[in-house]
C-alpha cells in the first residue's frame, strides 16, 4: 500500500506526499531493525541466564564434591596425626583401631578432581565466557578454574612420588585378612608393637603424613575458591548457594 502510493505520488509529482511516503518506508525499516535487534538482546540475555543457571548447579556440585574429598583428609589426617603419636609413645591403650588403621593406610590417598565441568566447557568453546557475568564474577570464575588445574598438577606430581615411595600396606607389619562382611571382603590388621619398634616404619609414615597434608591444603584451597564462585553465581542468579 505505501509503496503503491509513493509510486503514484512521483508519478503526478506530489512530491510533498511523495516524501511524507518515503519518511514512512524509511521508519518502517527502522523499526523494523530495532525490533529485530530488542529480540535479539532480548534471546541473547535469555540464553546467558540459562548458562549463569545451569552453571550454578555445576558450582553448586563442585562445591559439594570437595567438601566431602577435604572432609575425608581431615578425618584420615587427624587420625594419622594420632597414630604417629602413638608410636612414639608405643602407647596403643584404649584405641579406637579402625581409625587408626584407616591413617595408616590412608597415605596414598590422592583422588582425582571429578566434579562436573559440562557448561564451564560448554561456556568457553561459545566463546560467551567474558560477556557472562559481570567483572567480578570472571575474576572469581577465573581464579577457581586456576585453581583447579594448580590442584590437578599437584595431585599428578604427588602420584608420582607415591609411586616411588613404599605403600604402607606392603610392610611386614600391615597385613589383610578375608572379611567377607567389608565391601572388598579384605580388611588391613597391623601388629602396633612391632611397627613401634621399627622406625623405618615411623619414617614412611611421617613421609606419607607430609604428602597428605599438603595435598589437603591444595584441596581445601580449591574449596575456599568453589565457594567464592558458587557465592558470585547466587549473586548474579538469586539463587541460593546449596550445595548438596
Amino acid at each position: 500500500m505505501i509503496l503503491d502510493n509513493l509510486s503514484r505520488a512521483l508519478k503526478t509529482q506530489n512530491w510533498l506526499a511523495a516524501g511524507v511516503e518515503f519518511v514512512i518506508v524509511i521508519a518502517g525499516v527502522v523499526i523494523g531493525f530495532q525490533i529485530n535487534a530488542w529480540a535479539g538482546m532480548r534471546a541473547d540475555a535469555e540464553h546467558k541466564a540459562a548458562l549463569l543457571d545451569r552453571l550454578h548447579d555445576e558450582v553448586e556440585d563442585g562445591v559439594g564434591v570437595i567438601r566431602r574429598v577435604v572432609g575425608y583428609y581431615d578425618e584420615a589426617n587427624s587420625h594419622r596425626t594420632e597414630v604417629i603419636e602413638r608410636l612414639i609413645a608405643q602407647d596403643f591403650e584404649g584405641m579406637y583401631e579402625d581409625a587408626m588403621i584407616d591413617g595408616v593406610i590412608s597415605t596414598t590417598l590422592l583422588p582425582s578432581y571429578s566434579a562436573r565441568e559440562a557448561v564451564y566447557t560448554e561456556i568457553v568453546s561459545s566463546g560467551m565466557l567474558s560477556g557472562l557475568g559481570d567483572a567480578q564474577f570472571c575474576e572469581t570464575l577465573g581464579e577457581y578454574r586456576s585453581r583447579v588445574t594448580f590442584l590437578r598438577g599437584q595431585i599428578d606430581y604427588m602420584r608420582d612420588i607415591v609411586n616411588n615411595r613404599s605403600e604402607m600396606y606392603q610392610t611386614a607389619h600391615v597385613s589383610q585378612v578375608y572379611d567377607p562382611g567389608t565391601p572388598r571382603q579384605r580388611r588391613y590388621v597391623v601388629d602396633w608393637c612391632t611397627a613401634a619398634a621399627d622406625p623405618d616404619f615411623l619414617q614412611l609414615l611421617l613421609a606419607g603424613n607430609n604428602t597428605m597434608i599438603a595435598i589437603a591444603g591444595w584441596w581445601e584451597e580449591t574449596l575456599n575458591q568453589a565457594e567464592a564462585l558458587c557465592a558470585e553465581t547466587a549473586r548474579l542468579t538469586g539463587r541460593p548457594c546449596e550445595p548438596s
